[in-house]
This record gives C-alpha cells, structure tokens and sequence, in this order.
C-alpha cells in the first residue's frame, strides 16, 4: 500500500476536518450536549410526533429526566410539547418542529459523510 498525498489527498483531508468541526459545533450546542436529548430528537425526526409515554417505552429514558429532556428541547425550539384531552385521559404529545427537522438533518448529514 503507498501512501500518496496529493492535492485531492489533501482537499479530501480539509473537507473531513470541515465536516468535523461542523459536528463539533453541533454538539457542543448545550441543548445537544445530551445524549438522551439528541436519541430524542432522533426518535421525533423519524415519527414526527409521540406521546411522552410512547418516547419513554422506545427511549428508556426516565419519567422525570425524558421530562426535564422535552423541557430543555421545547425551550430551544426544536420540539412543540401539547396536550389533549381523550375520553381515556390526557395525552401529551411532542412533535419535532422544522427547526428541529433542520437539526437532524444536519447531524445525519454529517454522519453520513463521515461513515
């Protein structure tokens, strides 16, 4: 195997650490700085809207940290958090807004691009 480093070699290499510092910013964003709040954030991008108890059962993130979590994630705008009323009882609903989509899309983008 040759190591050869050319201009692509080294246009590729500026490209990659491009990329990098994207996803560095990224998440050190403080509202992505969490784990459980970008498996969250994941989770609404490919459902679009759960209830709390549907994001706990597929999360297994805790009642009161996957609250504190949506809290945190509705404060930046990237979650919309409301509540209906049904005849079996209140449901509390999160959806992802385009805000958070725009997110999202940008991390898968990076991530793929890295992979």
């Amino acid at each position: 195997m040759s190591s050869h480093s050319g201009p692509a070699d080294e246009s590729s290499k500026t490209e990659l650490n491009h990329k990098l510092e994207e996803l560095s910013e990224l998440l050190n964003e403080p509202v992505m700085k969490s784990t459980a709040r970008l498996s969250i954030l994941i989770t609404l991008a490919l459902n679009t809207k759960l209830t709390f108890t549907e994001l706990l059962t597929i999360t297994s993130i805790g009642k009161g940290s996957l609250s504190n979590h949506i809290e945190k994630l509705a404060s930046s705008g990237l979650v919309n958090v409301r509540t209906v009323f049904r005849s079996s009882g209140p449901r509390v609903i999160i959806e992802i807004t385009e805000k958070g989509k725009l997110a999202y899309k940008k991390y898968s983008e990076i991530l793929r691009y890295l992979i």
